[in-house]
């Protein structure tokens, strides 16, 4: 279930973006662990909304990655 990104996720640690892009990271963790939460117990709605928060966050995220990467092209110009 991983998602591509244009452009793609960096590991430089010198990167503008790569507290973003580590933040999708963790967020993307949080979705699969919660999905596989959700597999091995009974309490379904539980799961199910923490499977929600967890698509929340990666959502906010995403929106906070194309917010930096327009504020890094407005200041590279």
């Amino acid at each position: 279930m991983t998602k591509t990104y244009d452009p793609p996720l960096t590991v430089d640690g010198h990167s503008p973006l790569y507290r973003v892009d580590k933040a999708i990271k963790l967020a993307q963790q949080r979705v699969d662990a919660a999905i596989d939460a959700k597999r091995h117990h009974t309490n379904q709605n539980l799961a199910q909304e923490v499977i929600k928060e967890a698509r929340d966050a990666l959502r906010k995220t995403e929106k906070l990655r194309a917010l930096r990467i327009l504020e890094v092209a407005a200041a590279s110009k």
